[in-house]
């Protein structure tokens, strides 16, 4: 469980730490707070994985406790029917974006799925720490 990026971030996450253990992740606002990681998918198979495990690991070591939102931002150009896709799309690339996160064995109870519309050049996920 993602051991080939490193070790399991459930190590960080739960055990030895388990601070953050009986916690659940439910959507919290992001408006005003910084991204701790900006994947842009403005190309196909991007390569995010090891880059988010370094981002997410590095929290964890810090703060064991840590809970994740994960937002799903749909580019809000073109007409109605393009922020429709962008919107499915950006969805889509967010629940991968999670499933990366599980794989790498972040227990699914600390991290939080939303979405949202923004005037950005590509759909993005974004993660925060909370």
């Amino acid at each position: 469980q993602g051991e080939s990026l490193g070790s399991s971030l459930l190590d960080a996450a739960v055990t030895g730490r388990g601070q953050g253990a009986n916690q659940v992740a439910s959507p919290a606002d992001t408006a005003g707070r910084r991204p701790l990681v900006v994947i842009r998918f403005d190309r196909p198979n991007v390569p995010y994985a090891q880059p988010l495990y370094n981002a997410v690991s590095q929290t964890l070591e810090a703060r064991p406790g840590a809970l994740f939102d994960v937002v799903a931002v749909a580019s809000a150009q073109g007409g109605a029917g393009q922020a429709a896709l962008n919107q499915n799309q950006s969805r889509r690339n967010a629940e991968r974006v999670m499933r990366t996160l599980s794989e790498m064995g972040l227990p699914a109870n600390r991290v939080a799925l939303s979405s949202t519309t923004a005037q950005t050049g590509t759909n993005e996920v974004r993660i925060y720490v909370r």
